[in-house]
C-alpha cells in the first residue's frame, strides 16, 4: 500500500463550548455530547466510550451549623435566612454538581439535632459542613465518630473554627476546610469525595502474558477498593479479530482526517491501531472497566499481525477513561486518582534531565490529544510508528506550554510522589518516544539524586497542590514532595539500581 506521508491533512478542532467543571460533573448523555461535537459519522464510537464511564451519584451528607446568638458574626444571625441564602448560591451550581446526590442534615445548632444529621450519613462517602457562624467547634466535632471524610466551606465573617482544623488534623481527623469569599470554590469541597467513590467503584483491566502481582492486586482492593482484573493475550486476540469492520472504518478514517500529516505507517497501520481501540473498548464494556494497562511490546501484537495500543489509549485518555502503557499499575492507579479528584487525563513518561536549563523532559509515544478536558480543542498531532522498533502506530502530539503542571505516582498503597513545574516546549524531536514535554523545575539537582521508584511519572496539567492534599490526608497517603523533600528518608520507597517502569 502506498504510504501517505506526503499528505498533509489539516487539523479541524473540536470544541462543545461547556466548561471543564461543567463536562467532568455531567451525566453520561452530557459526557458523550461534549467529545461528540464535530465529529459527525464517529458519533457512535463516543456514544459507546460514554457508557463506559461511572454514573452513580456520589453520596455527600450536607449539614449547616449555627447559633443563633453567636456573638460573632453578629450579636444574633438569621440562621434560616443564611440557609436560604447558601441554597439559592447552590442551585447556580447545579451543573458543576450534577453528579452529586446531597443527603440532608438539615440545619444543625445542637447536639440533638446533631444525632438526627448523624443517622442519615451512615452510608455517605463524606460529609460537607457549611460553616454560619462562631461556636460550632463542637457540632462539627460531633461527626468524626462517623468515620466520614468531612470538608467544611467557610466565607469570611462566618466565625473562627478554621483555626481548630490543624489540630484536629495534628489528631488524625479526616477534615478539611475551603476558606473562600467565593461561592463557587464549594465546588472543591466535593473532589475528595468523588475520587474516593470512583476509586471504589472503578475496575482496570492488566493485559500481559501472566496475572497482575496478587499482592499488589489484593493492596489496592484492600485500600482504594479498585479491582484489578488479569487478562491473557488469546482473550485480546478474540476481541481483536472480532471488531466491527464498520467500527474500524469510521475510526481509521477519523485518525487520518485530523491528523497535520502521516509519516510512517501505512494506512493498514492506521487500521490496525483502530482495530485494537476497539477491541480494547468492547473488553472495557464486557467487564465494567473504566481502564486499561497493556505489555504491547512485550507481547509481541506486531509479530502477530495486530496493532498496538497506543491509538485506542489516546481514544480512552481523552474520554477521561484510562490507557496506560506497559502494563503499569502504579501509573494507572495514579492516573485514576486524578481523573477522578481534578477531571484530567494523564501523560505516562519516561523523564529526562538536562540542567543546562533546569528542566525535564517527558517523553512518551501515548500522549493524550485532549490533555486539559474532554471539551477543549485537540492538540496537533502526527501519525508516527512506534518509536523503539519503528514499527505499528503512536502518535506524535504537540502538547500545550505555558502551563503550570503536576508530576506524580503512587508508590504502594500509602506513598504519592509529587512534584509542580512549568510547560514550557514540546519539541518535535527525532530522537527519543513520539511526544514530548519540557517541564521547567526548581531544584533540579534535587531530583536527580533523589531520583526512586522506578522511570515513570505521570503528568497533569494544572497545580492540583491543594486536592492532593485533601485527598492524601482523607486516604492516609504521604505525600512526598520530588525536588523538596529528602526522598532518600521516605520509607517505602523501591531503590532498585536498574531501568525500570
Amino acid at each position: 500500500m502506498k504510504k501517505t506521508n506526503q499528505n498533509v491533512i489539516r487539523f479541524n478542532g473540536c470544541h462543545s463550548g461547556c466548561s471543564r467543571r461543567q463536562f467532568i460533573l455531567s451525566t453520561a448523555s452530557a459526557l458523550a455530547l461534549s467529545t461528540l461535537v464535530g465529529y459527525g459519522k464517529t458519533r457512535i464510537e463516543d456514544d459507546k466510550l460514554s457508557e463506559l464511564q461511572l454514573k452513580n451519584k456520589i453520596r455527600v451528607g450536607k449539614i449547616y451549623v449555627g447559633r443563633s446568638n453567636p456573638g460573632w458574626p453578629m450579636a444574633a444571625v438569621d440562621l434560616k435566612s443564611e440557609v436560604n441564602r447558601y441554597e439559592n448560591e447552590l442551585l447556580k451550581l447545579k451543573n458543576e454538581l450534577v453528579d452529586i446526590e446531597f443527603i440532608e442534615g438539615g440545619l444543625v445548632t445542637n447536639d440533638k439535632e446533631l444525632g438526627q444529621a448523624k443517622e442519615k450519613f451512615k452510608d455517605v462517602t463524606g460529609i460537607l459542613v457549611l460553616h454560619l457562624t462562631l461556636g460550632t467547634g463542637g457540632l462539627i466535632s460531633g461527626l468524626f465518630d462517623l468515620n466520614k471524610p468531612v470538608m467544611i466551606f467557610t466565607m469570611p465573617y462566618c466565625g473562627h473554627e478554621w483555626h481548630i482544623v490543624p489540630s484536629w488534623q495534628k489528631q488524625g481527623k479526616m477534615v478539611d476546610i475551603v476558606p473562600s469569599s467565593k461561592f463557587a470554590d464549594i465546588v472543591e469541597t466535593v473532589r475528595p469525595f468523588r475520587a474516593i467513590q470512583r476509586m471504589q467503584e472503578a475496575r482496570i483491566l492488566h493485559v500481559n502474558y501472566q496475572d497482575a502481582d496478587q499482592k499488589y492486586c489484593a493492596l489496592m482492593k484492600e485500600k482504594f477498593g479498585t479491582e484489578i482484573i488479569s487478562l491473557k493475550l488469546p482473550e485480546l486476540q478474540k476481541a481483536y479479530n472480532d471488531a466491527s469492520e464498520d467500527e474500524v472504518n469510521a475510526d481509521t478514517q477519523r485518525w487520518i482526517r485530523d491528523a497535520q500529516k502521516i509519516v510512517e505507517p501505512t494506512r493498514e497501520d492506521v487500521r490496525k491501531g483502530a482495530r485494537m481501540y476497539i477491541a480494547m473498548k468492547n473488553l472495557l464494556r464486557n467487564y465494567n472497566a473504566q481502564a486499561v494497562t497493556m505489555n504491547c511490546l512485550g507481547m509481541g501484537l506486531i509479530d502477530k499481525n495486530m496493532g498496538y495500543p497506543c491509538l485506542g489509549f489516546v481514544r480512552f485518555n481523552n474520554a477521561l477513561l484510562a490507557g496506560i502503557c506497559e502494563a503499569d499499575l502504579k501509573s494507572s492507579m495514579t492516573q485514576l486518582i486524578f481523573t477522578y479528584l481534578v477531571g484530567r487525563t494523564g501523560f505516562v513518561t519516561d523523564p529526562m534531565f538536562d540542567y543546562s536549563n533546569n528542566t525535564i523532559i517527558h517523553a512518551h509515544c501515548v500522549a493524550a490529544t485532549k490533555m486539559e478536558g474532554p471539551e477543549t480543542k485537540q492538540s496537533p498531532y502526527r501519525i508516527r510508528t512506534h518509536l523503539e522498533d519503528n514499527r505499528g502506530v503512536s502518535l506524535q502530539v504537540k502538547l500545550p506550554i505555558g502551563k503550570k503542571v503536576t508530576m506524580a505516582r503512587l508508590i504502594g498503597s500509602d506513598i504519592l510522589l509529587y512534584s509542580t513545574g512549568d510547560a514550557v516546549d514540546s519539541p518535535y524531536v527525532e530522537r527519543g518516544c513520539r511526544s514530548k514535554l519540557v517541564v521547567k523545575v526548581n531544584n533540579i539537582e534535587k531530583f536527580l539524586t533523589n531520583w526512586s521508584s522506578g522511570l515513570h511519572r505521570v503528568i497533569f496539567y494544572g497545580d492540583y497542590t491543594r486536592d492532593v492534599e485533601r485527598y492524601c490526608r482523607f486516604m492516609k497517603i504521604k505525600i512526598a514532595q520530588e525536588g523538596i523533600d529528602d526522598i532518600q528518608g521516605v520509607s517505602g520507597l523501591e531503590w532498585n539500581p536498574y531501568v525500570h517502569a
